[in-house]
C-alpha cells in the first residue's frame, strides 16, 4: 500500500490512499419548524372562503389567485394559523420574493433556503439538480402545512411539493394555468375585490373614522380603492397618520393622485409601486400593450379594440393578451377585458399621449368607433335620417333586427365611446369627435342619458366650430337643446336653438335649416310659447316640402298636430301617420299614434285609447322602451274606469321607467289618484 499526502492551492491538503473502506455520511436530523408569519386577527369579507378552507382539508394543495393587492398573501396566512396544529410535521414558510439570487434560478434558491432550515448543512447540499428530491426526502415523514407566497409560475409550486402524504401546501400568486394544480388534485380560490359595504367596514376599523354608510365622500374614497384591501388599507394610514385626518382631506388628496395607494405597505420593496415589479415581469410586447392601456381611457375594451389599439393581428393581440389576463393585469370576462382602475392608473403612469406611436393607437381607435358609430345610429335610427357626417368607407356592419343589434353596440361600448371623446381632443381629432357626437345623440336620447348626451354633445359643439363646420355645429347645437330642454336650462337651450338657425341659415343647406326648425319648435312648444312654436314647425314643413324631405315633413307635421292639440291637429297627425306607414317606418308610425292618442283622449274625441294600446303594442314590438312606457303611462291615465288594466298599464310603465333609470318610475309608483297624464313625446 502506498500513501501519499500533498498540498493544494488554498493551504488544503489531498490524501490519497489505495483503499479506504464505507464511508458513511451522516445528515443531520430533521428539526420540527413553526415558520408561518403571524395572521391578521380578522380578515373582512372572507368569511365563506374561509369557512369553506377550514372545513375542507382534502385538498393537498390551495393555490389563492386574483389581483395584486386583494388579499391573497392575507388569507393564505390566515388558513395556515388555524390548521397549523393539525400538521405534527411543522410549518414550513417560503417567500419567492426574497430568493433572487444572482446566478441561481429562483427555485434552487428557494429549495436550498429551505433544506438549510430544515436542518442540512451546506457542506453536505446537492447539485441544483439533487435539491428537489432531497427535499422530498426529508418532508417524506409526519405531514407539515407549507406556505408559499408572491409565487409567478406553477413550477415554483410543483418544485416544491413534499414527499410525505397528507401535507397540505397553500400557495399565493398566480400559475399559468389550472390545469396543474387539479392533476395534483388541488383547487384554485380567486379573490375579487370587497364589494361596497366590506370595503367601507375595513376602511372604518383601520382608519378608526366614525363614517356614515352613505357619505358621498366616503363612496368616492371606496371607490377609488376599488375594493383592495392593500388600497384600503394605505388609504387608512392617510388617515392615521395624520396626513389626511379627516373624509374631505383624504377624498381631495386622492384626487390628485391614487399613486399612493398601491404602493407597498411593508418589506424591502416598501413605497414600490405593487404593479411595477408585474409589469417588469411581462415581455416587451405585452409591456408595450400595457402602456397603450393606460393611454386608453376605459377600463373595459373587447379583443377588437386591443387588436386595434396595439395594431397586429389577430392572433398575435391574442397572445399578448393571454399573458396580460396570466399576469393578473387583466380579467376576462364573456369575452370582454377589464382593467382594474388603480391598474390603469399605473398603466397611464408609463404611457404618454406625446409619442407618436400612442397618438397612432388612439387614432385607430377612434376612428374605427367613429365608423361603426355612424351605422350604429344608422341602425337604431333609419338610414334617411338627417345627418352631416359622411358615411364611412366601411361595409356596414349591422344586419338581422338591425334597430336591436345597434342599440346593443351603443350599450356595449358607450363608456368607451364617452371617453374616448375628451382623448380625440387632447390628441387633435376634431372632426372625429362632432362625427361620433352626432352618432351617439340618438342613442343618448334614446336611452334618456341626458349627462352623457350633454357632455358628447358640448364636445361635438366645440370640434365643430374649431373646424369651421358650421353645418355641424348648427345641427349638434339642435341636438342639445333637448336635453337642456328635459332638464329644465331653458336659458342655454334658447340660446343653442337661436344659434342653430343662425348657423344653418348661413349654411344654405334646405333640409338642415328645416330640422333646426324642428327643434326649435320643440323647445317653444316645451317652454310655453305655443305660437312661436307652430310658426317654426311650417317653417320647417315648408323647407322640407321644398327640398323635397317627406320624411322630415311628416315630422314637423306630427309636432305641429301635437301642439295644436284640436282638430286640425289631428288632420296633420293623421298626414304624419300616413307617410311614416307608406315608408314602413314602424317606429315613427307608432309615435304619431302616440301623439294621436293623447290628443284624442285630451279632446275627448273617440280612439285613443284604441291608438295608444296600438302604439303601446308597437313599441314593446320593436324595443323602443322610452315610447312604450310613455304609452303605458298615458294609458293608465285614460283608463280611469277600468282601474284594475291602469293600473296593469301603470306597472309597466314603471318597470320600464326603472329599466331607464329614470326617476319618473318612483314619481309614478308613487302616484295612486290615477290623474296622470302621461309625458309628452
Amino acid at each position: 500500500m502506498h500513501n501519499e499526502v500533498g498540498s493544494v492551492r488554498g493551504g488544503s491538503s489531498v490524501v490519497q490512499a489505495n483503499y479506504i473502506g464505507t464511508v458513511n455520511q451522516q445528515l443531520p436530523e430533521r428539526v420540527v419548524p413553526h415558520e408561518t408569519p403571524r395572521a391578521l386577527r380578522r380578515l373582512v369579507g372572507r368569511d365563506k372562503l374561509i369557512e369553506a378552507c377550514l372545513d375542507d382539508q382534502r385538498a393537498p394543495l390551495v393555490v389563492f389567485d386574483g389581483l395584486t393587492g386583494v388579499g391573497r398573501r392575507a388569507l393564505a396566512r390566515f388558513i395556515a394559523e388555524r390548521v397549523k396544529d393539525r400538521y405534527p410535521g411543522g410549518a414550513y414558510y417560503t417567500d419567492y420574493s426574497t430568493h433572487t439570487v444572482d446566478g441561481e434560478p429562483v427555485i434552487s434558491a428557494a429549495l436550498r433556503s429551505l433544506l438549510r432550515r430544515d436542518g442540512v448543512r451546506d457542506e453536505v447540499m446537492p447539485a441544483e439538480s439533487g435539491l428537489p428530491s432531497l427535499w422530498r426526502s426529508r418532508s417524506s415523514g409526519a405531514a407539515g402545512v407549507m406556505l408559499l407566497e408572491n409565487v409567478t409560475e406553477a413550477e415554483q409550486i410543483l418544485q416544491l411539493l413534499p414527499g410525505g402524504q397528507d401535507w397540505l401546501v397553500l400557495a399565493a400568486g398566480r400559475v399559468e394555468s389550472p390545469i396543474e394544480v387539479r392533476e395534483l388534485g388541488g383547487e384554485m380560490i380567486k379573490l375579487e375585490p370587497l364589494d361596497k359595504d366590506q370595503a367601507a367596514e375595513l376602511f372604518r376599523e383601520l382608519s378608526g373614522l366614525e363614517v356614515d354608510a352613505d357619505d358621498p365622500l366616503l363612496a368616492e374614497i371606496l371607490g377609488y380603492c376599488g375594493g383592495l384591501p392593500l388600497s384600503l388599507r394605505n388609504a387608512a394610514t392617510l388617515v392615521v397618520v395624520g396626513r389626511c385626518p379627516s373624509l374631505p382631506e383624504l377624498a381631495a388628496r386622492l384626487r390628485r393622485s391614487r399613486a399612493e395607494l398601491m404602493r407597498s405597505d411593508r418589506g424591502p420593496k416598501k413605497g414600490e409601486p405593487v404593479f411595477e415589479a408585474t409589469y417588469q415581469e411581462a415581455a416587451e410586447p405585452a409591456r408595450r400593450a400595457y402602456r397603450l392601456l393606460g393611454a386608453y381611457p376605459a377600463v373595459e375594451f373587447t379583443a377588437p379594440v386591443f387588436q386595434l389599439l396595439i395594431g397586429l393581428d389577430e392572433v398575435a393581440s391574442g397572445d399578448i393578451l393571454a399573458e396580460l389576463v396570466l399576469l393578473k393585469v387583466l380579467q376576462e370576462e364573456r369575452g370582454r377585458y377589464f382593467m382594474h382602475p388603480l391598474v390603469h392608473d399605473h398603466a397611464a403612469s408609463l404611457s404618454g399621449l406625446g409619442d407618436e406611436e400612442t397618438y397612432e393607437a388612439l387614432a385607430r381607435v377612434v376612428c374605427a368607433f367613429r365608423d361603426v358609430a355612424y351605422y350604429a345610429d344608422a341602425a337604431m335610427i333609419g338610414v334617411e335620417r338627417l345627418r352631416v357626417a359622411d358615411a364611412p368607407a366601411i361595409p356596414d356592419p349591422f344586419s338581422g333586427d338591425r334597430r336591436a343589434n345597434g342599440l346593443a353596440w351603443f350599450e356595449e361600448n358607450r363608456h368607451a365611446l364617452h371617453e374616448l371623446l375628451p382623448v380625440a381632443r387632447e390628441i387633435g381629432l376634431v372632426d372625429e369627435i362632432w362625427q361620433l357626437a352626432e352618432s351617439l345623440a340618438a342613442y343618448y336620447f334614446d336611452r334618456k342619458r341626458y349627462a352623457d348626451s350633454l357632455s358628447s354633445l358640448r364636445h361635438g359643439i366645440k370640434a365643430a366650430a374649431e373646424a369651421g363646420n358650421r353645418a355641424a355645429e348648427a345641427r349638434l347645437l339642435s341636438l342639445a337643446s333637448r336635453p337642456l330642454t328635459d332638464l329644465e336650462q331653458f336659458e342655454q337651450a334658447g340660446g343653442f336653438v337661436g344659434r342653430s338657425i343662425e348657423l344653418a341659415d348661413a349654411d344654405g343647406h334646405l333640409v338642415l335649416r328645416a330640422s333646426v326648425r324642428e327643434f326649435a319648435g320643440r323647445y317653444h312648444d316645451l317652454t310655453g310659447q305655443p305660437e312661436r312654436a307652430r310658426q317654426r314647425y311650417r317653417e320647417s314643413i315648408a323647407l322640407n316640402e321644398e327640398a323635397g324631405e317627406e320624411r322630415g315633413e311628416a315630422l314637423s307635421r306630427m309636432f305641429l298636430g301635437q301642439s295644436l292639440g284640436d282638430a286640425e291637429g289631428l288632420r296633420e297627425l293623421e298626414a304624419a301617420h300616413r307617410t311614416f306607414s307608406e315608408r314602413g317606418d314602424g317606429r315613427l308610425a307608432a309615435r304619431a299614434l302616440l301623439i294621436t292618442g293623447q290628443v284624442r283622449v285630451r279632446a275627448g274625441v273617440p280612439g285613443g285609447v284604441d291608438a295608444l294600446i296600438e302604439a303601446a303594442e308597437a313599441f314593446q314590438a320593436s324595443g323602443a322602451t322610452f315610447y312604450e312606457a310613455q304609452a303605458r303611462e298615458a294609458l293608465h291615465a285614460a283608463l280611469v274606469e277600468d282601474s284594475a288594466e291602469a293600473r296593469r298599464h301603470l306597472e309597466r310603465a314603471v318597470q320600464l321607467y326603472r329599466e331607464l333609470g329614470s326617476p319618473r318610475a318612483e314619481k309614478l309608483a308613487s302616484e295612486d289618484d290615477g290623474g296622470l297624464d302621461g309625458a309628452e313625446s
